[in-house]
């Protein structure tokens, strides 16, 4: 097996990035000689990984009880023999690490443990955004997804409310995006020449007296990609928090206590070769929709 599906398969709650970041630095080795990503994993090999790796499975074993997760079970929008969709609620991040004990993907596996099932996250969104979330059930179709993804044949709708007059209704962010670490050690993706190809396309829904609701669709799949364009046009997602303009005019006078970005479709071709596309919604939530309806 390739060193790198072996770790992610063996290794639970590890983040893919962290994983290959191990190799690329040397700290994973097989029989004591230094590998890449593509390198075999054979019976009988001894692989040295680094002992100070944090298990978030283990961590919530001590600290949730399974019988405690079944709410879990009424999150899910759709489910077949090979992947299942997540209606992830906002505030849950979708795996542990930096300091969370254990996401959405360790809660589920806790939860389904009795289940012989291979669960693994397709793609992430950010912990404070909501809606569709995909988990594969299988490692071959965990890397069919990912090839569709690479290919660009996944489509995602987010719905988003802008703060602030914007005069297009319809638009195209292109903007390549950089990723750094604030001040405060969070984060941030900002606009740099030098960094990754980002595309983001806005398609207005309704317009209100000093914000804009918008059908956002990323072309391409950076961190904060959606929060960092929007900044970049000079406005902001209500309720960001990282992101947004102080004071927060939709939060000071609504009842949002989040921020406004909702995953509300994800689409991509059949895993078989005669099937038909799947695209899967889900709804806006209604303290989002509550929001909307409080807005003068």
């Amino acid at each position: 097996m390739r060193l790198d599906n072996y770790l992610v398969k063996t290794i639970k709650g590890i983040p893919q990035k962290k994983i290959y970041s191990m190799i690329r630095k040397g700290e994973v080795r097989i029989n004591s000689k230094r590998v890449k990503p593509k390198d075999k994993v054979r019976s009988g090999d001894i692989v040295r990984i680094p002992p100070n790796l944090t298990y978030a499975t283990k961590e919530l074993v001590l600290k949730v009880k399974p019988e405690s997760l079944s709410w879990i079970e009424d999150t899910i929008i759709y489910e077949d023999d090979s992947f299942l969709v997540l209606n992830k609620p906002s505030g849950i991040a979708v795996h542990g690490g930096s300091g969370i004990s254990g996401g959405i993907i360790e809660l589920l596996r806790l939860h389904r443990k009795n289940i012989r099932e291979d669960l693994e996250l397709v793609h992430r969104i950010d912990k404070d955004t909501s809606g569709c979330l995909l988990i594969s059930k299988k490692r071959s179709r965990l890397r069919k997804l990912h090839t569709y993804f690479r290919e660009g044949q996944v489509k995602k709708n987010y719905i988003g409310l802008l703060v602030g007059k914007t005069d297009e209704n319809n638009f195209t962010v292109d903007q390549p995006l950089n990723v750094i670490r604030a001040n405060n050690n969070q984060r941030m993706a900002i606009p740099d020449i030098e960094g990754k190809k980002s595309i983001t396309l806005f398609n207005r829904i309704k317009k209100y007296n000093d914000c804009s609701l918008y059908n956002i669709k990323p072309l391409t799949g950076r961190t904060h990609q959606i929060r960092a364009h929007t900044k970049f046009l000079k406005s902001s997602l209500a309720g960001d928090e990282r992101y947004g303009k102080q004071p927060d005019i939709i939060k000071k006078s609504t009842s949002l206590n989040r921020l406004f970005l909702h995953a509300e479709s994800i689409s991509f071709p059949c895993l078989s070769e005669n099937g038909q596309n799947f695209k899967i919604n889900c709804d806006l939530p209604k303290s989002l929709q509550k929001v909307l309806d409080e807005i003068i």
